[in-house]
């Protein structure tokens, strides 16, 4: 007995596109919480701008301070930090540090949203 399948690639973008649009968001804010561990802190404004100005739901991860860069790349910059974890190029070290986790973490909830 024949059988037919018939496939709607249209269909199957949705669905892909769709748990991706449900992922990326929840992945997003768990990066920021991870990168934030590393961010620089005297005063806490540089974390909270990055709490106030990042679209997670588009991926992007922002710090919107006047010297946001200044202090990730260490231009110009010398004083002790409040956060015993702070470190120059921040993202670069939560990236290093939790990379594995967030694979882990995408597939799973990929897979759940698809």
């Amino acid at each position: 007995m024949p059988v037919k399948i018939s496939i709607s690639k249209s269909a199957v973008a949705a669905k892909i596109s769709g748990a991706w649009d449900a992922t990326l968001p929840i992945l997003s804010e768990e990066i920021l919480n991870d990168c934030n561990q590393y961010c620089k802190e005297d005063t806490g404004t540089l974390i909270a701008s990055s709490l106030a100005h990042s679209k997670p739901k588009e991926g992007k991860l922002i710090w919107q301070t006047p010297y946001a860069r200044v202090q990730y790349w260490k231009i110009r910059t010398a004083y002790t930090d409040v956060n015993p974890n702070a470190s120059w190029k921040w993202c670069e070290v939560a990236k290093n540090n939790h990379l594995n986790k967030w694979k882990r973490q995408a597939e799973v909830i990929f897979k759940e949203k698809l």
